[in-house]
């Protein structure tokens, strides 16, 4: 394990990093552990809110089996999302912006309760989604080359931005494993996806993570967004693209990135 110094270095590094001007591997440097990625993870989470970043959920990523088999790792990856990566739907990201963007079309969940505490109930977890989104998540790596889920973890899970549909509050019968999602590129269809394949059910992905935060002593707040996994394959972007993701009566959110 790094000593406290070596993690607030490494912690330093990723900040200060971006896609335009990435970091190398932190992988080899935390020793493979993913905790100790966590550990960087929160000492750049904490410097954010002290520098008066808004907190506004989580992104789980490598929440099917096949990207945990690609990431070689046998769970997800969270990261921390802030006010400021809100991007409007409908909106255009400015070119230049980020430097290699991908597009996810994903479910969001927020949460109508606090999940604070050891040994949270899976019914308790459950009951405490107060509503759903159809989102666009849209990371931008700041480590350079081959990832691995540790440098992943280490780096904020390459959150970068996202886009928010219309809010649709629902109760613990709300069938979130079924939510079918057609993405579409420049206005042709692209692919589609079911959200069952983020782990069975994305309140199955808000379980991991509130007790995977949980175990840090990090609680959930109600207000909180869960990004919960791309239900589609996930699709670079280029500048002038256009992306929508639609799910049927939840609608539908749409973002183009600028020429």
């Amino acid at each position: 394990m790094p000593d406290s110094t070596a993690f607030v270095t490494i912690a330093q590094a990723l900040r200060l990093a971006s896609g335009h001007d990435p970091a190398a591997s932190v992988a080899e440097a935390l020793g493979g552990s993913i905790d100790d990625a966590y550990v960087v993870q929160a000492i750049n989470r904490q410097q954010w809110a002290a520098d008066g970043r808004r907190l506004t959920g989580y992104k789980a990523a490598f929440t099917t089996a096949e990207a945990q088999r690609l990431f070689g790792t046998t769970e997800p990856v969270y990261g921390t999302l802030f006010e400021d990566m809100r991007v409007d739907s409908g909106a255009t990201i400015p070119a230049g912006t980020l430097a290699a963007p991908k597009v996810e079309g994903e479910i969001v969940l927020e949460l109508g309760a606090d999940l604070d505490g050891e040994d949270l109930d899976e019914d308790e977890i459950r009951a405490a989604v107060a509503a759903v989104y159809v989102a666009l998540e849209i990371p931008d790596s700041s480590i350079g080359g081959k990832l691995t889920a540790v440098d992943m973890a280490a780096s904020n899970a390459a959150g970068a931005a996202y886009v928010l549909g219309e809010r649709h509050a629902v109760d613990a019968n709300f069938d979130t494993a079924g939510i079918s999602l057609t993405m579409k590129h420049n206005g042709t269809q692209a692919s589609s996806g079911v959200s069952s394949v983020c782990m069975g059910d994305p309140v199955n992905v808000l379980v991991w993570l509130a007790r995977r935060l949980a175990d840090s002593g990090i609680p959930m707040r109600a207000g909180q967004i869960v990004f919960a996994g791309s239900l589609v394959p996930i699709l670079s972007a280029e500048p002038g693209d256009s992306f929508e993701a639609d799910a049927g009566e939840l609608g539908s959110v749409s973002v183009t990135f600028g020429r």
